[in-house]
């Protein structure tokens, strides 16, 4: 029978007269649940480009982000959620107007900066060139 398993879906929604209403439309087709959030975060471009969004909502294996319009995001590129440490790797799954789902491919600790070392101050050893810190010869003592 050809609308058997539109017969079988009306039948599930519990709807009775045969009439889908709008809730029992909306088939929920996600493995894992959302969760929603309203994080600010920077999208990472293959040439180091950043360019600020949000994230709308989460789940073990993807997001839902809020991007501006013109942004032309690439297949796969990072994402950096401001105030945390992690750095994900995503790829694009769909795109409307404002809005982008992307994947969860990998995620790990974003590396601290790196700073160039600190050259070594030289040391006051004499009483006449500088204050000799962490030793104190008396509390009247100059040096």
């Amino acid at each position: 029978m050809p609308g058997e398993g539109l017969v079988r879906f009306l039948a599930e929604s519990g709807d009775a007269s045969g009439a889908a209403s709008a809730d029992s439309r909306a088939v929920e087709r996600r493995s894992e649940p959302r969760t929603p959030t309203n994080w600010i975060a920077k999208i990472r471009l293959p040439d180091g480009e950043e360019i600020a969004c949000t994230v709308k909502d989460v789940s073990k294996s993807g997001a839902r982000l809020g991007v501006p319009g013109a942004v032309v995001l690439p297949e796969s590129f990072q994402l950096k959620v401001v105030g945390y440490d992690f750095l994900f790797n995503v790829r694009s799954v769909w795109r409307n107007d404002r809005c982008a789902g992307v994947r969860i491919e990998r995620f790990g600790k974003q590396p601290p900066p790196t700073t160039a070392p600190e050259e070594p101050k030289p040391a006051a050893d004499s009483p006449g060139t500088g204050r000799l810190l962490g030793r104190r010869l008396s509390r009247f003592s100059p040096y």
